[in-house]
């Protein structure tokens, strides 16, 4: 009985396998259609995770179901589930479903995996319809991004507009490789072109708020986040962008909010990582370390060749870990993003940073340099690298490098309390952490060097030299700290025992080259101009390559004058070190200063694409597009510049006034208000910002009022609220009171800019003479911009009808050599109403240290009119009418040529348009006389 007893469970076993092999072809179609209809249903409402339950019963009833393959592919893909997507596609390939089906969502799960070679190798468009390969296309231009292969990328995305010129897809996803290459122009007209082609595309709007988030335009970044999430709730880039301004503009209730619509979802890392960064701003030090620890938890657990392609995961982990002290996986993730993102210049200082903790300082330095070549004044990578040689105690580099990161007040990111608080702008509070450290550890040189500069940017010259000698007695005979002790002696005003410091500092070490270069500098501010230059030549004859030396004997020679050979030092340090941004902006000031403003832009511009995101080599270049004339280019310029700035007060205020220069007040006032996000209440930048207001013709006399009010609440003590208070006061023509505040301001605070509006109220009053005896004190106590006081002072003889008095202080200024094109110029018609001098050679001196200056080119002519050189004055004046058509007294003086010239039709039309312009000009009764006899 035992055998058939086991036959029958043999069968038994075999019938199940039998019955579970046939359930194919037992399938129930229409069941499996009801399920594949429901799920369909619930996938469209957005109920992903009941499409996936229903789809997995239809494909129960037929596994060929292809359409229930490829929804539940699309369903996986939808919940970001990539791997299972993945799966479900390639069966629905297999079963013949259409490449142009799976083509897109397989690019996409490409581009997600991190595989962007995969994806351009698998997913070619040839053979698609136009639509698909339009995204196809869209899709491979991401990758080849992604891989940095610029060229093809941009060809691909111009394959795709071409498919489709009205379609918002390749627009928008060209953006960010636009704005991760620093084009910002381009970024912000495909993204404008985007939302226009695509009012409904959620991209679009995302794509629009990037270029104003990487421009700094925050409000408007966030309104079209916000757009973007209403037309895509699943965009969960925009969702995070637009916590993370809000978190900046320390708007926390909302980032929270923000943060938490998106944590209903997946945990996302970066959410985490936001919300640490709350918790640590309000203090709560565990929950801060709790979101930290869940970031870098979350990211770990993510697939390593995934996070690989997104450089913000990278960075959370990064970060989450290193605020963990867990360096070594900060490191993995810091490697990785430097590798694949090389331009990540912040990853490279952190990294940098982990292998200083980790005492590998070959690595470190490695790091560091890579980005001070792209971002030479870097203060925290300055710091960082300071850091390190100190750690290999090589002193001079040590000192050089920290010295530099020092004169700009952010020396970064530092463990100590005092560095951090410093680089956050909290000067008081950073005084004061560095203060108790350096108690401590009196020979510390770091922290000295800190403390000291610190506290004599602030005026507090007694306490500087106080923390310096303490550092000298704690470190005997360290070049560096004598160093220091040197340059804090000299700027107290000690130049005697500075250099005393600075020589034992060179007893110490020979070799110690900053104690060497300060000591020449010493000897160039005390008027020992050739023992500067022998130490300079020296220093040359040593090393005939030294860029320091030439770059010293120009800044040298520029300081007395000696314009030309300071250019030629300059041109010699560019060409010996042409990726020195120093001797690259010396050379352009060099070449401005000389009037050559096309050189000088020259410079600038072969500057700018080596260091595209350093802000000293930015301002230079648009102080150059300014005084070109090319405005345009300067608020570009400009505009990146307020966004690499972040909340540094000091650079948005410096900012703020090269935008008013480049006649952009609301660039300025832009510059002013993220400053006082930054501060609040900071007297320069709301300065700055109520000086915006009043340039601008569109903003209402109440906002000014308003701004005003503010600062003088803000700041009474402050001379610039009254010197505002007065500018208001002369737009509304209230001239009495602009002349009792300016005179208030100036009794509060004398300063140059108060002496010239009170020099300028006094001819608006029609009383230019009232100013002299200020303009004179001022010079008597020499109080500094000695010749342009004194061009002031001619100009006010000038237009009191003094022209002897103004010839005599316009020659006291070419006597000594200070007189510029102006100067020059205003001389020239000084001799012209005379009658006697030499006014052509005067003009033309003038004209050729500012070529293309339309006043001097009319003088110029006018000149050579009154000489009787009528063919030479035509060709100046016709120039100058071509460059403002509008000055009706050149036109007078164009028209009174080609009468001498016997061109009375021509004459005719100028001195017409002339009299019609200004006919109550003190040249228009001789104006008329002539157009009269011209009949």
């Amino acid at each position: 009985m035992k055998r058939p007893a086991r036959l029958l469970a043999r069968m038994l076993a075999t019938g199940a396998v039998s019955l579970l092999l046939s359930v194919p072809a037992l399938a129930d179609p229409a069941a499996a259609s009801r399920y594949y209809e429901d799920g369909l249903k619930r996938f469209e409402a957005q109920d992903v995770a009941g499409a996936i339950i229903q789809l997995k019963n239809a494909l129960q009833q037929d596994r060929n179901m292809l359409a229930a393959h490829l929804l539940l592919a699309r369903a996986y893909l939808s919940d970001g589930d990539v791997g299972p997507a993945e799966v479900e596609f390639r069966e629905a390939l297999r079963l013949g479903v259409s490449r142009a089906e799976v083509a897109v969502p397989m690019a996409r799960i490409y581009l997600l995996q991190g595989k962007p070679a995969v994806l351009l190798q698998s997913i070619p468009a040839e053979g698609l319809p136009a639509g698909v390969r339009l995204d196809v296309l869209t899709l491979r231009g991401v990758a080849h991004a992604a891989l940095g292969q610029r060229a093809e990328a941009e060809r691909s995305f111009a394959e795709a507009r071409a498919l489709d010129p009205a379609s918002p897809v390749p627009l928008a996803a060209e953006v960010p490789m636009l704005i991760g290459r620093g084009d910002l122009a381009r970024a912000r007209q495909l993204a404008e072109q985007a939302v226009e082609h695509g009012p409904e595309y959620a991209m679009a709007f995302n794509a629009r708020a990037s270029v104003a988030h990487a421009t700094g335009e925050l409000a408007t970044a966030l309104m079209d986040y916000e757009r973007a999430i209403a037309l895509d709730p699943a965009l969960i880039d925009a969702a995070v962008a637009r916590a993370g301004i809000l978190v900046d503009l320390g708007r926390d209730d909302e980032a929270r909010a923000a943060l938490a619509a998106i944590g209903a979802g997946p945990i996302e890392p970066r959410v985490s990582y936001l919300l640490a960064l709350l918790a640590d701003r309000q203090g709560k030090r565990a929950e801060a370390a709790r979101h930290l620890a869940e970031a870098g938890g979350l990211v770990d657990a993510l697939p390593a060749e995934w996070v690989a392609g997104h450089e913000q995961l990278l960075m959370v982990g990064a970060l989450a870990h290193h605020a963990g002290r867990q360096l070594e996986k900060a490191k993995k993730y810091l490697e990785t993003t430097v590798s694949r993102y090389p331009n990540n210049l912040g990853a490279r200082k952190l990294l940098a940073s982990v292998y200083l903790d980790m005492s590998d300082y070959a690595r470190a330095t490695g790091m560091l340099e890579h980005v001070l070549r792209l971002q030479p004044e870097d203060p925290q990578a300055l710091q960082l690298l300071g850091r390190v040689n100190l750690a290999q105690r090589r002193y001079g580099k040590a000192s050089e490098l920290l010295e530099k990161a020092a004169q700009g007040g952010d020396v970064g990111a530092q463990a100590a309390l005092g560095f951090s608080r410093l680089g956050g702008g909290d000067t008081a509070a950073a005084i004061e952490s560095l203060q108790a450290v350096f108690d401590k550890t009196p020979g510390d040189f770091v922290v000295a060097n800190a403390l000291a500069n610190t506290l004599m940017r602030q005026g507090e010259g007694k306490a500087a030299l106080a923390v310096a000698l303490r550092a000298a007695e704690a470190a005997p005979g360290n070049p560096a700290v004598l160093n220091l002790l040197g340059a804090i002696q000299v700027a107290s005003g000690n130049p005697v025992e500075g250099r005393k410091a600075y020589a034992a500092a060179l007893a110490s070490d020979a070799n110690f080259m900053p104690a060497r270069l300060n000591m020449a500098r010493l000897d160039v501010a005390e008027g020992r101009l050739d023992e500067a230059r022998r130490t300079y030549a020296a220093m040359l004859k040593q090393n005939r390559n030294d860029t320091v030396a030439m770059y010293e004997s120009g800044m040298l020679e520029q300081g007395v004058g000696n314009i030309g050979e300071a250019i030629r030092w300059f041109e010699k340090a560019v060409a010996e070190r042409p990726r020195d941004p120093r001797f690259g902006v010396a050379l352009v000031k060099a070449r401005a200063a000389a009037g050559d403003k096309a050189g000088a832009l020259d410079a600038a511009k072969a500057l700018a694409p080596q260091w595209g995101s350093d802000l000293l080599v930015l301002a230079t270049l648009a102080e150059a597009q300014i005084d070109i004339g090319d405005n345009k280019a300067a608020r570009q310029t400009l505009r990146e510049m307020t966004v690499l700035a972040e909340y540094d007060v000091s650079r948005l205020v410096s900012i703020g006034y090269l935008q008013l220069r480049a006649a952009n007040p609301s660039g300025a006032s832009y510059a002013a208000q993220k400053a006082l996000q930054g501060r609040p209440g900071d007297e320069a930048a709301m300065v700055l910002e109520t000086e915006a207001a009043l340039a601008d013709p569109g903003v209402e006399p109440a906002t000014i009022d308003g701004l005003v009010a503010a600062l003088r609440k803000e700041h009474p003590a402050s001379a610039s609220g009254l010197r505002l208070a007065g500018d208001l006061a002369v737009r509304r023509k209230r001239l009495a009171e602009a002349a009792q505040l300016y005179r208030d301001a100036f009794e509060l605070q004398p300063s140059f800019d108060v002496l010239q509006r009170r020099a300028s109220v006094a001819v608006l009053q029609g009383e230019p003479k009232s100013a002299v005896p200020v303009l004179r004190r001022w010079l008597e106590e020499k109080r500094g911009e000695e010749a342009s006081v004194r061009e002031m002072l001619a100009e006010l003889w000038m237009r009191d009808g003094n022209w002897k008095a103004a010839r005599e202080e316009y020659e006291k200024l070419v006597a000594e050599g200070r007189a510029g094109a102006n100067v020059l110029n205003n001389l020239a018609n000084v001799l012209l109403v005379q009658g006697e001098g030499d006014p052509v050679r005067l003009a033309e001196q003038a004209l050729a240290l500012e070529p293309g200056n339309v006043g001097i080119a009319d003088t110029l002519g006018w000149a050579l009119a009154q000489a009787g050189r009528f063919d030479e004055a035509m060709r100046h004046l016709r120039d100058a009418r071509l460059r403002a058509p509008e000055d009706p007294e050149i036109r007078w003086h164009l028209g009174y040529v080609l009468a001498k010239l016997g061109r009375a039709q021509e004459a005719r039309a100028e001195l017409q348009f002339a009299l019609k312009a200004s006919p109550a000009a003190s040249w228009a009764g001789e104006a008329r006389k002539l157009l009269e006899q011209l009949g």
